[in-house]
């Protein structure tokens, strides 16, 4: 029973970072910052705590990249608008509201900083409503570190990820993947 919560928290927190559906609306162009080819790491912290997906090591890629944009993959059903707006620092401000359907909607504001090519930082702040899940609802800080580790691994292509817990699965699959959990 712990797993099942587990992995539907876990589905959910990835849901609400990944955001929505249709293309993302920007009302003050910034073009997304482009993070390099080849491993990540990213640590995750909700709400002040360790991420319940642990540790997460990505390969990107190019294409991978613009698919899971530093501010989130946009994947699903939901109709979700996003302004992007870069500072004279190079700091990126984000804002988006995100309805995903069944009354849940999820706002959130943050920034994204670094260098990109060999780590940046993820701040947001993110207000979820109407989840099936009643502990993802509310008022959530989140925050990823992302660190470059070298050229991808072999036998992990662009896509791939590695959850703290030893599961792996590919982005492209998260959608299929979160719909599971969220039914079982």
């Amino acid at each position: 029973m712990r797993l099942v919560i587990v992995r539907r928290a876990g589905a959910l927190t990835l849901l609400a970072l990944t955001s929505c559906g249709r293309p993302a609306v920007e009302s003050a162009p910034a073009a997304p910052p482009a993070r390099r080819a080849g491993l990540w790491e990213q640590t995750l912290t909700r709400d002040g705590k360790a991420g319940r997906l642990g540790v997460l090591t990505l390969c990107f890629d190019a294409a991978t990249d613009r698919k899971l944009s530093v501010f989130g993959r946009h994947f699903g059903a939901g109709d979700c608008q996003r302004s992007v707006t870069s500072d004279p620092a190079g700091v990126y401000h984000f804002a988006s509201t995100c309805s995903l359907g069944a009354g849940m909607v999820v706002k959130s504001t943050g920034t994204a900083s670094g260098d990109f090519g060999a780590s940046y930082k993820v701040h947001s702040e993110v207000s979820v409503a109407g989840a099936p899940f009643e502990p993802a609802n509310g008022m959530h800080v989140i925050d990823i570190s992302g660190r470059y580790k070298g050229p991808c691994p072999a036998g992990m292509r662009p896509g791939d990820a590695s959850l703290g817990s030893g599961l792996k699965v590919n982005i492209d699959r998260l959608p299929q993947i979160a719909a599971a959990m969220a039914g079982s």
